[in-house]
């Protein structure tokens, strides 16, 4: 798993510190939205440090309360927020829904429901602030979702394969956010890092899909579903992975992570399965001399018969020359 040290978050970035709870519940409502901001067992003061950095659509955050608090929420309505704790327990409870979060666990708070949560002392958190509307787009691209009400679950596995891959892209973006906060990269390389970590975090919730209404989870996306018809369709042409993306009307990033993560697999492998089955299909289908291995290949979009034996060997266990002669 990904560990990410408490003091490592925004490092050298100024930190706001308030011991006054009204203080403190001032600066994060500014941040954030209305809220309650309640010190438990018996404390009468927080030890609040807080450190923060937004770009465009995305922001982080170090925010440590030092002490045990409650907090009820007003709403997000307009951003989304996954929740990281660095050390600690925090807990949320969302009508009969309750998550308990550690820094196995992160929580998503909703946007359109009433929720609480309560905070240990001794639990600083990591805060990923992500605009609605932005990660609605890289939904619609990833699952044809066209609304901007984007369902989530309220949690994270951060141990599993999905949610490691968050944590590294959340690294990668707030690395370069505090880089470029003295020195300006490509626009093109800030928005690859951003819909990266989008991506990774739809594809990181508890069902590693998209819920909306009239979608199964369980099924393939929309994406993926163009994605095997435009195979189907065009696999013995000259296709390139990003000729593909482009008339998917997606980044090649995002396809390579959609297939990774629904298929297991990357763009140009399942194009190299669809030409080898198709191949075959013609290979057991030919008469005695009517076609040729060589031709039969290069009508599969192979035109380098020796690298086609051996995938086709690898493969099928067998030669295209055995296949032919049957």
């Amino acid at each position: 798993m990904v560990r990410i040290l408490p003091r490592d978050v925004l490092r050298g970035r100024p930190t706001v510190a308030t011991t006054d709870v009204d203080d403190a519940h001032q600066k994060i409502a500014e941040l954030f939205c209305g809220h309650d901001l309640v010190p438990q067992a018996r404390a009468k003061s927080v030890d609040m440090k807080l450190r923060s950095l937004h770009r465009g659509d995305v922001g982080i955050e170090y925010l440590d309360y030092g002490a045990e608090v409650r907090i009820n929420p007003q709403g997000l309505e307009n951003f989304h927020l996954v929740q990281i704790p660095l050390a600690g327990h925090a807990h949320m409870d969302v009508g009969s829904t309750a998550v308990e979060s550690s820094p196995r666990t992160a929580t998503v708070p909703p946007v359109d429901r009433p929720f609480s949560m309560t905070w240990d002392i001794g639990t600083p958190h990591l805060i990923v602030y992500v605009r609605r509307l932005a990660l609605a787009s890289v939904a619609e691209q990833l699952y044809g979702n066209k609304s901007r009400d984007v369902k989530l679950g309220y949690a994270m596995d951060l141990t599993g394969s999905a949610g490691r891959a968050f944590l590294r892209s959340v690294v990668e973006l707030h690395d370069d956010m505090i880089s470029q906060a003295s020195s300006a990269a490509p626009v093109f390389v800030q928005r690859l890092l951003v819909d990266t970590m989008l991506s990774r975090l739809l594809m990181a919730m508890d069902n590693t899909t998209v819920k909306e209404e009239g979608l199964n989870p369980d099924s393939e996306s929309r994406l993926i579903r163009r994605f095997r018809d435009l195979l189907e369709r065009h696999a013995s042409e000259e296709l390139a992975v990003p000729d593909i993306a482009e008339n998917l009307g997606v980044s090649v990033r995002t396809l390579q992570l959609a297939l990774r993560s629904e298929v297991g697999a990357t763009p140009s492998e399942l194009l190299r399965r669809v030409r080898l089955d198709r191949a075959r299909e013609m290979l057991l289908a030919a008469g005695p001399g009517q076609e040729t291995i060589i031709s039969i290949a290069e009508r599969c979009g192979f035109s380098h018969q020796g690298r086609f034996s051996a995938l086709y060997l690898d493969t099928f266990g067998e030669l295209p020359s055995e296949s032919l002669r049957r």
